[in-house]
């Protein structure tokens, strides 16, 4: 299973994107600059928008799902239950997976930001896709549910699964690195030998790398242990 970009180009004004690289199956993690252009990608990979030139090729993909990083922008009904039931889902089950039972009967607007980000990943969570794209997955959510989305996230391991995120605390397991800078993708590698080569990685990658030669990978266990030899 793959998705290849060659030379896949975006244009809007002053703004131009170009990509090429190979998502193979396991979990990427997609960085960079806010408006470096990597939302427009994530919504080029789930087919959202066509590029203007360049090719995508699919092996293996037969369904893919986008989570955009404000849930608001996915609500298509009133109600909790209404919502999960428009994605074709068990709500008692995805009640249970977001922690909100009970809540079926309640209006979707008066729920908070984050309660409604869990209903929606939950949703998409407990669904099988080949190809998943999580913008921003983590933002709005308190450190109970980003462990939460980790760690249902490290049990799909049969698709291909892209991270968009500037929030690198709570990750799982990531298998690849990619970096998008001034609307250009680059293939920084697999994980770990790819931290190395990380131009611009967060204040906190940067210091453990500083610091520890063994950071073995972007997982929260592993930033946790790597910080520990660190103290010891």
């Amino acid at each position: 299973m793959h998705l290849t970009l060659e030379q896949v180009t975006i244009r809007r004004d002053d703004f131009s994107l170009l990509a090429s690289g190979t998502f193979y199956q396991g979990i990427h993690l997609l960085t960079g600059k806010v408006g470096s252009g990597k939302s427009t990608l994530g919504e080029i990979l789930c087919r959202v928008i066509e590029p203007v030139d360049g090719r995508m090729t699919c092996d293996g993909i037969r369904s893919s799902v986008l989570s955009m990083q404000f849930p608001e922008y996915h609500i298509t009904t009133t109600t909790v239950m209404e919502e999960i039931l428009s994605w074709k889902r068990d709500p008692d089950q995805v009640l249970e997976t977001a922690g909100l039972q009970g809540r079926g009967c309640h209006d979707l607007l008066t729920l908070s930001r984050g309660e409604l980000k869990r209903i929606h990943l939950a949703c998409m969570l407990l669904g099988r896709y080949d190809l998943m794209v999580l913008d921003e997955p983590f933002a709005g959510l308190d450190e109970e549910a980003r462990y939460w989305i980790s760690s249902h996230l490290s049990d799909h391991r049969d698709g291909i699964i892209i991270i968009i995120s500037h929030d690198i605390t709570t990750l799982p397991s990531i298998n690849h690195l990619w970096e998008m800078q001034g609307g250009v993708l680059s293939d920084i590698g697999e994980i770990p030998g790819a931290l190395r080569s990380w131009k611009n990685p967060p204040p906190l990658i940067r210091y453990l790398l500083k610091n520890d030669s063994e950071l073995s990978g972007l997982s929260w266990q592993d930033l946790a242990e790597a910080a520990c030899r660190i103290r010891g």
